[in-house]
């Protein structure tokens, strides 16, 4: 069973560690051009994964065919952002695609409780796994150059993608998908969300008070909540992602 932080989830951070580290130093030495495809390829593989639902998913729901979630919405996108000429849109892989790829990983909340090799949590695991390695062997075989000064742009994105997300589940419930708004990114701010809790941390302001089972209750704000708790947690993140690649040396000249 994966049960966060017991030994089963170690195993899974090590497993996915070695494979990101292995793919590294086996095509380390490979021309740009065989790295550039091989990374392309994988950008394929993270659909192929996603529409394995085809075939091995039990009980398959229309719905799980959407690109839901920021990691759903990040598989969408990266062929597209990959092949583009725009840093702003490689920043965006690694950044944002890559950043909550890796806390999905270290926090599996969706498939908490699930047998570990059952085929939902191998596809969830290979399928972040490759969400992180992308990005981060594009920016060390240096393909890319993460830039700190677009963390603002990263910012928006993700706002625009918690929008993305909110429009989806309002879309699922309009057509009959699904007879409640799922809560993808925690944008409900609801209790069974696992980002809920942090509105009362970071962002008290961002609540409101209301009658829960008979209790005066505070909760988080719809989508509000999450501006003031992104700003101060994703921010410091971002700088420490960027360090590696930054030229002190360079800057301390100047």
């Amino acid at each position: 069973m994966i049960d966060i932080f017991t030994i089963n989830h170690l195993l899974w951070i090590i497993a996915a560690t070695l494979i990101i580290v292995g793919t590294h130093y086996a095509f380390r030495s490979a021309s740009k051009k065989v790295q550039f495809w091989f990374l392309f390829s994988l950008t394929i593989a993270v659909w192929l994964v996603h529409f394995s639902r085809l075939i091995f998913a039990e009980d398959l729901k229309t719905y799980q065919l959407f690109f839901t979630n920021l990691c759903g919405l990040s598989t969408m996108l990266y062929p597209f952002l990959y092949l583009s000429k725009s840093k702003l849109a490689k920043d965006a892989m690694y950044y944002v695609g890559g950043f909550f790829a890796f806390l999905s990983l270290a926090y599996p909340y969706t498939v908490e409780g699930d047998p570990i090799f059952a085929y939902n949590s191998i596809r969830f695991f290979f399928a972040h796994v490759l969400l992180v390695m992308i990005p981060l062997l594009m920016a060390t075989w240096g393909h890319h150059k993460p830039n700190f000064r677009n963390a603002g742009w990263m910012f928006l994105l993700v706002m625009m993608g918690a929008i993305y997300n909110m429009a989806l589940g309002a879309f699922f419930v309009e057509t009959g998908l699904k007879d409640y708004l799922e809560n993808y990114m925690g944008v409900w701010g609801n209790d069974d969300d696992v980002y809920s809790n942090l509105a009362l941390i970071f962002a008290p302001w961002a609540t409101y008070e209301t009658m829960y089972n008979g209790v005066l209750t505070q909760r988080p704000i719809p989508f509000i909540y999450m501006i003031p708790i992104f700003t101060l947690l994703s921010f410091p993140v971002w700088f420490s992602m960027s360090i590696p690649f930054i030229n002190f040396r360079k800057n301390k000249s100047r």
